[in-house]
């Protein structure tokens, strides 16, 4: 047997006291000091961010492509105005005056 397996908790409870006084003291500069890491790290990441450059494969891929409108659906959305005059009048209203709510 080692030295350290004679373990009294009569011993370790005050030594613990005193560590906790120690560490309770400096708590709130140890929480405003990670606050002010995390704070520097994502200032950091943004400026990173803000800086970085597409790379030529994100250039060329396909997401940026042009969305295309199906010709289908543009007929059945002309045909439902035409037969509802409810819905032509939404149209209607949204074509003269596009930014009402």
């Amino acid at each position: 047997m080692s030295k350290n397996a004679n373990l009294d908790l009569k011993t370790i409870l005050p030594q613990l006291r005193k560590y906790w006084r120690t560490l309770s003291a400096h708590s709130v500069f140890a929480a405003v000091l990670v606050v002010l890491l995390a704070y520097v790290f994502v200032v950091w990441r943004i400026g990173q961010l803000a800086g970085a450059e597409p790379t030529p494969d994100q250039l060329n891929s396909s997401s940026s492509a042009i969305p295309t409108i199906d010709k289908k659906a543009i007929g059945q959305i002309q045909s439902l105005e035409q037969t509802n005059t409810n819905v032509h009048t939404l149209f209607e209203d949204a074509r003269n005056n596009p930014f009402q709510e």
